[in-house]
């Protein structure tokens, strides 16, 4: 099968920004941000939101379930085999 060149958008009359897109899943709270790649970041090859990245951030251990639940989120991240 010939394939088109690689500068060329189109692939069996298809155009390729509109058929494939890759969006990232958030590793806490598995939903796609609403401005994809850009409302997050990657710690250790898994995506997180900017919604989970402020949890995160502003968790308080005065808060003691949430931030038991913040420790065994990031343990997962950064201790993940």
């Amino acid at each position: 099968m010939n394939r088109p060149a690689v500068n060329n958008r189109l692939y069996n009359g298809k155009d390729h920004k509109t058929e494939r897109k890759v969006l990232p899943v958030c590793f806490l709270c598995h939903e796609v941000p609403s401005d994809g790649i850009r409302s997050g970041f990657f710690l250790r090859g898994i995506f997180i939101c900017s919604k989970c990245e402020e949890d995160l951030i502003h968790s308080q251990p005065e808060q003691h379930e949430k931030y038991q639940l913040t420790i065994a989120k990031l343990r997962k991240i950064l201790f993940k085999k």
